[in-house]
C-alpha cells in the first residue's frame, strides 16, 4: 500500500511540474524559464523537481517523449485488413488522444521548441501508416509507399496543429471526417 501511495503521489508532482511549465509556456518562451519559476508555479520545492529532471529541457523532453508514446500505444492496435479498411478508427483514436491532452500538446506545438513533439507525432504515425500500407499493398512499390506515408504523417500534424489553434472552428468529429476524406483519396490514387 505505501508503493501506491508513492506512485500516486510522484504522478502528482509530476502533473504539476508538467501544468506549470506549460503555463509558463503560454506567458513566455521557454528558453527563458527558470526551474525556480515552475516549482514556485507548481507550489514545490527545487529539490523534488531535481530529484525527477535535471533541467527545464530534460522536463520538457520527457513530456514529450511521454506523450508521444502515449500516443504510440493509443493508436498501435491500428491493424486494417484488405477487406475491412478504413483509416476512420485509427484517426479517431489520434484526434480523441489530442483532444484529451490538448492543452498540453497545444502549448507545446505553438512554442518555438514545439517542432520536437510534432515531429515525433509524425513520426508515430507514419509508422503506423507504413505498417498498414506493407500489409494493404504488398505488391506495390515500398517507395511509393514511403513517399505517401510521409506525405500523409506530415499532413495529419499539420491539420492537427490547426485545429488547436483554431480552436472551436471545427468539431474534432469534423476534423476526422476531413481527414478521413484526405487520406483516402491520398492511399487510393
Amino acid at each position: 500500500m505505501t508503493a501506491q501511495k508513492e506512485d500516486r503521489r510522484i504522478r502528482r508532482t509530476k502533473r504539476l511540474l508538467r501544468q506549470a511549465l506549460a503555463e509558463l509556456m503560454n506567458e513566455k518562451e521557454f528558453k527563458d524559464i527558470t526551474v525556480k519559476e515552475i516549482t514556485e508555479r507548481a507550489d514545490l520545492n527545487r529539490g523534488t523537481f531535481y530529484f525527477h529532471y535535471t533541467d527545464t529541457y530534460d522536463l520538457r523532453e520527457k513530456i514529450e517523449n511521454e506523450l508521444s508514446d502515449s500516443f504510440r500505444e493509443v493508436l498501435s492496435s491500428y491493424h486494417p485488413t484488405p477487406e475491412n479498411y478504413s483509416t476512420r478508427q485509427m484517426l479517431e483514436r489520434a484526434v480523441g488522444f489530442v483532444e484529451e491532452n490538448k492543452f498540453l500538446i497545444r502549448t507545446l506545438f505553438n512554442s518555438n521548441s514545439g517542432e520536437g513533439l510534432q515531429t515525433k507525432f509524425m513520426a508515430v504515425i507514419e509508422q503506423i501508416i507504413v505498417q498498414a500500407a506493407a500489409q494493404l499493398y504488398p505488391s506495390e512499390s515500398r517507395l511509393l509507399n514511403k513517399y505517401r506515408c510521409r506525405f500523409l504523417s506530415y499532413g495529419a500534424i499539420g491539420c492537427l496543429h490547426m485545429w488547436l489553434q483554431e480552436e472551436g472552428n471545427l468539431t474534432s468529429h469534423a476534423l476526422v471526417d476531413a481527414l478521413d476524406e484526405m487520406f483516402n483519396d491520398v492511399i487510393h490514387l
